[in-house]
C-alpha cells in the first residue's frame, strides 16, 4: 500500500492520543466515519472519519484507491462542528454529490463474528475488576480483533454496505474507549473479483490497547477502591 506523507502526521495524532488516554484527561468522544460515495471512473472510495476525543482534530477525508491499494488522508478536510451540522451541504460543495452510494445490505456470509475469551483485569479508570470482552471478525480467513469494553456495553454493531455484486464495506461500530464508554467506527473493505478474495481495514490503529487500563492492583489501589464502595 502506498501512503502519503500525511500518513506519518496522521500517526503522530493517533499516538498523541493514546497519550492522554494514559493521562487520564476527562475530554473524550466518539469516531464517527461516513461514507461520501464511490467514484467509478477513478475507482476511488471516499470516507470521513471524525473524532471527537480531546486532541482537537477536524474532520477527515480518506481517498482509497482500489485498483493501487492506496490511501491518502487529508486531515483537516472540513470544520467537524460545522459538517456534523450541515454535512449534506459540505459534500456538495466539496463536489462529492454526484458520487455512487452504497446500499445498506445483509451481511455476507463469509464475514464471520465471534466472541473470544473475556479479559479480566483492574482498571486505572474504574479502580476495580473489570471484565472487557473481545471478539472478532473473519473475512476470507483474515482476522480483524475488537472488544467491547463491558459486558454492559451489548453487541457491537455490524453494517455491510454493498458497492456491487462483489465488493463492499463492513463499518464495526463497537465500544472501544473504555474511559468514557464512548464508541467508535472502524471500516473494512472488501473484494471477491475474478476469483481474487481480498480484505483490508481501512482505518488503522483504532483499536487501543486493553493494557493501557490495566494497572497492578495495589494496597492502596484497593483502599481506594473500598473508598469508592
Amino acid at each position: 500500500m502506498t501512503l502519503k506523507p500525511k500518513i506519518k502526521l496522521f500517526t503522530c495524532t493517533v499516538l498523541f492520543c493514546f497519550n492522554c488516554l494514559t493521562g487520564f484527561s476527562t475530554v473524550t468522544g466518539p469516531v464517527i466515519i461516513g461514507i461520501p460515495g464511490f467514484d467509478s471512473v477513478t475507482k476511488s472510495g471516499f470516507f470521513s472519519r471524525t473524532d471527537w476525543g480531546e486532541c482537537n482534530g477536524q474532520t477527515e477525508l480518506y481517498t482509497y484507491r482500489i485498483d493501487t491499494d492506496s490511501l491518502e488522508i487529508i486531515l483537516d478536510w472540513s470544520s467537524r462542528t460545522e459538517y456534523s451540522k450541515n454535512r449534506n451541504e459540505i459534500i456538495k460543495n466539496k463536489r462529492f454529490a454526484n458520487l455512487a452510494q452504497p446500499d445498506t445490505s445483509v451481511l455476507p456470509d463469509f464475514v464471520l463474528f465471534k466472541w473470544e475469551p473475556e479479559v479480566k483485569y483492574f482498571s486505572k479508570v474504574l479502580l476495580a475488576e473489570t471484565v472487557s470482552c473481545p471478539f472478532k471478525l473473519s473475512i476470507f480467513g483474515r482476522d480483524y480483533r475488537y472488544y467491547q469494553c463491558s459486558k454492559n456495553g451489548g453487541k457491537p454493531e455490524i453494517v455491510s454496505l454493498k458497492i456491487d455484486e462483489d465488493s463492499g464495506l463492513i463499518v464495526v461500530k463497537f465500544q472501544g474507549d473504555c474511559f468514557e464508554g464512548n464508541w467508535k467506527d472502524s471500516l473494512i473493505y472488501y473484494s471477491r473479483k475474478d476469483g481474487k478474495r481480498f480484505g483490508k481495514k481501512l482505518t488503522e490503529n483504532d483499536v487501543v490497547p486493553l493494557k493501557i487500563y490495566e494497572m497492578k492492583k495495589t494496597v492502596s489501589s484497593q483502599k481506594q477502591q473500598e473508598n469508592l464502595q
